[in-house]
């Protein structure tokens, strides 16, 4: 583990496993922290993975600012601590909004980019906020951030103790962040045109059971030129630890294709 010093001062955490080519985790929020050990695990035999917490929350400093551009700058910040000119980049939730908003701003550096448990270019769709409530009236919970974690898995029995396994080493969620980069990316006057910057083979894989429904993901693979999407079917928000083994071949094998791509291309 160690820190990694962005341009304005802010120590953001990092830790880094395994050998190979570099894959950088964008974990979900915003202001919430890595919480990637097992999918950092299932990646590190044959890639170098990067897990950092953003700004603001987790082992990093928190303070500001919380906006898009800082938050895509001290990405690139990450991305040169790797040393290398080209990362794959995997983003879950949040994480995908910040991997996609990095891959439009440096097309160049995205070597690939996996999108988890997304949501489309208009954000969830009504469906899941009510979801959301009924689960949480339903189920309820002291703990009101784990109540909210627990709604993203599909098995309702054992989602709440999911959920506590998750977030563990726990800290505080930062609601100002979350608050400041969620209204700034809803008022983003158009999301649609900036991706076709992005030139690096994508993949969307989402959960058959997220509340946040795959179909809501179609806006992604129209606007982006060189996506596909995958469905994992035995889960919901967090599939590498619903589905494990076939979230694990679905993003080894992506991820092989392309570093096996770039070996050619080099020779």
């Amino acid at each position: 583990m160690e820190q990694v010093i962005t341009d304005d001062g802010c120590a953001l955490w990092s830790r880094v496993s395994g050998t190979g080519s570099p894959v950088v985790l964008v974990h979900g929020g915003p202001g919430w922290w890595d919480v990637f050990d097992k999918l950092a695990g299932m990646l590190a035999d044959d890639f170098t993975v990067y897990q950092w917490d953003q700004r603001g929350a987790g082992r990093s400093d928190r303070r500001g600012p919380y906006t898009l551009a800082r938050f895509v700058a001290d990405l690139e910040t990450i991305r040169n601590h790797t040393s290398q000119e080209k990362v794959h980049l995997l983003g879950h939730s949040w994480g995908a909004i910040l991997a996609l908003e990095y891959a439009q701003a440096h097309p160049d550096r995205v070597d690939c980019l996996l999108l988890v448990s997304s949501v489309g270019l208009d954000g969830p769709p009504p469906s899941y906020r009510q979801r959301v409530a009924e689960i949480l009236a339903a189920e309820p919970c002291e703990d009101e951030w784990l109540a909210r974690i627990s709604t993203g898995f599909a098995n309702r029995s054992t989602a709440l103790s999911q959920a506590r396994r998750l977030n563990t080493p726990r800290f505080e969620p930062n609601k100002e962040c979350a608050e400041a980069l969620l209204a700034e990316v809803r008022a983003l006057p158009d999301r649609i045109t900036p991706c076709g910057n992005v030139t690096s083979q994508t993949l969307i894989i989402h959960g058959a059971h997220d509340l946040r429904p795959p179909a809501g993901t179609d806006s992604l693979l129209a606007a982006l030129p060189n996506a596909q999407r995958a469905i994992v079917p035995d889960a919901a928000h967090y599939p590498w630890l619903e589905d494990p083994e076939h979230f694990r071949r679905l993003t080894r094998a992506f991820l092989l294709r392309q570093a096996a791509y770039d070996a050619t291309a080099v020779e």
